[in-house]
């Protein structure tokens, strides 16, 4: 494309993609939104579903749908027709990559959890002895998932324009080394040098440090997968 982003463009291929490719996601999407419940049903004999227990089991599934929402929307990547079919859309890659963000990382994560938060309202009130209080999140809760969110998403959409056969879990294992190779290499010379002399107690300052090390290192890794993702559409663009 001569320009290299148009907003009217942009908004066209945002519809197009919510009409015709967020639709593939939706039997995925229904089967983890009542699948806590469908668990504590099948578990938990009619016992009392406390509100800890089904925040996590929540944050498990939004997880779940964040990681493969890119790879069941975006199937275009793995498939010659789809592809050309997806390089023939009148956008620049700028434009279909903002449009895959802001899906993936925003529109579909936003309606699940709203989904989870009004389908954990209906059945307090249908079974209040068993479901007892609506779930409530906090504040730091809801930034740490959205960090998580941020990492996850641009990994998948990364993995997604890079694999063609297994790509979910060839992104995983990349992930899982990436994670292995920061733990034991990067952090074991950053404590050797704190206990190189003999300190048997860390400064718990120190360890916060290091969180916050950790946290930078995460969001600079992540960032770099959306950088890279957007090239890889480009570079496919152009070709």
């Amino acid at each position: 494309m001569s320009n290299i982003f148009s907003f009217e463009r942009f908004l066209n291929v945002l519809k197009y993609d919510l009409i015709i490719r967020v639709p593939a996601i939706g039997i995925f999407f229904l089967v983890l939104l009542i699948m806590p419940h469908v668990l504590h049903q099948m578990m938990g004999f009619g016992n009392a579903f406390p509100v800890g227990q089904r925040l996590d089991l929540y944050g498990v599934m939004c997880g779940f749908i964040v990681f493969f929402a890119p790879f069941k929307i975006y199937t275009v990547f793995r498939g010659k027709q789809e592809l050309g079919s997806y390089l023939m859309l009148p956008a620049s890659s700028l434009e279909k990559f903002m449009s895959m963000v802001l899906v993936s990382l925003v529109l579909v994560p936003v309606s699940f959890v709203l989904s989870c938060y009004l389908l954990d309202a209906i059945l307090c009130l249908l079974f209040s002895g068993q479901y007892g209080s609506v779930v409530t999140v906090d504040y730091m809760l809801l930034l740490r998932g959205a960090y998580a969110m941020f990492a996850l998403t641009g990994a998948a959409i990364l993995g997604n324009t890079l694999f063609k056969k297994g790509a979910p879990g060839k992104t995983l294992l990349c992930m899982l080394i990436f994670v292995l190779l920061w733990t034991s290499v990067i952090a074991s010379k950053f404590f050797d040098m704190l206990l190189g002399e003999g300190v048997v107690a860390v400064d718990p300052d120190v360890l916060t440090l290091w969180g916050d090390i950790t946290a930078i290192a995460y969001f600079a890794g992540a960032t770099l997968f959306y950088i890279l993702a957007w090239w890889r559409i480009r570079k496919i663009q152009i070709s």
